[in-house]
């Protein structure tokens, strides 16, 4: 049937009136008492942090997020042909987790990506409709994995106009993520539905881009590059998040456990769904 909400056909209800359920186990570890890793002076050793950091480091990685592009755009222009080896491409590199990114591979299965994906990508539909339409179809699949794909794809389509969602930028479920950590708040990031959630995410986005400008990481060589600029979020938050992930594991590790610890650029790049690059 067709939505009256969207416009687009429906098997059963909108996600776009799906209401979204936190779980009450976690709390968000901004608002959370000032305990270990939670801390709220943990924000100024992140902003303390983030001067230390190697911008050249941000410009790497934003041009291996580039060279990636051009196959999705490959993938994109093909999804009827989508079989298991690319599908297994597509689920690593939207989400950062290898076993997560297996359980959604699973999921794609019988998945008619022929319909699925052209509809997604369709500019000539509300964004927030068909991102809802998407993550509805695919079912019984966490909806984080669900989110992930979707908001890879439409990242991967047009990375200057569609912005990336993942759980480490902002988790529905936990309350967590870069995006609550570099506001102090979770407020602006609320949402009833995952498509409501969706824009919110891109709005959030923008805000935390404009932190990014004080830090001195935006620098020429990724901001006034074309082919690199569009990924600019994309590598500030994920330096952002390691950084933050290195905070929580000093707080909770050994030192022997530390070493074992990817440098921040390959952590940034297992955040993104990028390889490894070994001595780097």
């Amino acid at each position: 049937m067709q939505c009256s909400v969207c416009s687009i056909q429906h098997t059963e209800h909108c996600t776009l009136n799906t209401k979204i359920m936190p779980s009450a186990a976690f709390v968000n570890h901004v608002q959370k008492e000032k305990s270990g890793p939670d801390d709220p002076e943990l924000l100024e050793t992140l902003q303390e942090s983030l001067e230390q950091v190697d911008a050249m480091d941000l410009i790497i990685v934003a041009g291996e997020l580039t060279a990636r592009r051009h196959r999705f755009a490959e993938l994109l222009d093909a999804p009827g042909e989508w079989g298991e080896a690319e599908l297994t491409w597509i689920t690593r590199a939207v989400t950062p987790s290898r076993k997560k990114a297996g359980i959604l591979r699973e999921g794609l299965a019988g998945v008619d990506t022929a319909v699925l994906v052209p509809t997604l990508l369709d500019e000539n539909r509300p964004l927030a409709a068909r991102f809802g339409w998407f993550v509805e179809q695919l079912g019984d699949i966490d909806v984080r994995l669900r989110v992930e794909l979707a908001g890879g794809l439409l990242h991967a389509a047009s990375p200057r106009d569609r912005w990336l969602w993942t759980r480490w930028m902002w988790d529905m479920r936990t309350q967590t993520g870069a995006l609550a950590l570099l506001t102090g708040s979770t407020v602006n990031l609320q949402a009833d539905t995952v498509a409501e959630s969706y824009m919110r995410v891109g709005s959030v986005t923008a805000v935390a881009m404009g932190f990014a400008e004080k830090t001195g990481l935006l620098t020429p060589g990724l901001t006034e590059d074309p082919q690199r600029s569009p990924f600019a979020s994309d590598v500030f938050l994920a330096c952002v998040y390691g950084i933050y992930l290195y905070g929580i594991t000093n707080w909770r590790l050994s030192r022997e456990y530390n070493r074992l610890l990817p440098t921040l650029p390959n952590l940034m790049r297992k955040l993104l769904g990028l390889p490894k690059v070994v001595g780097k």
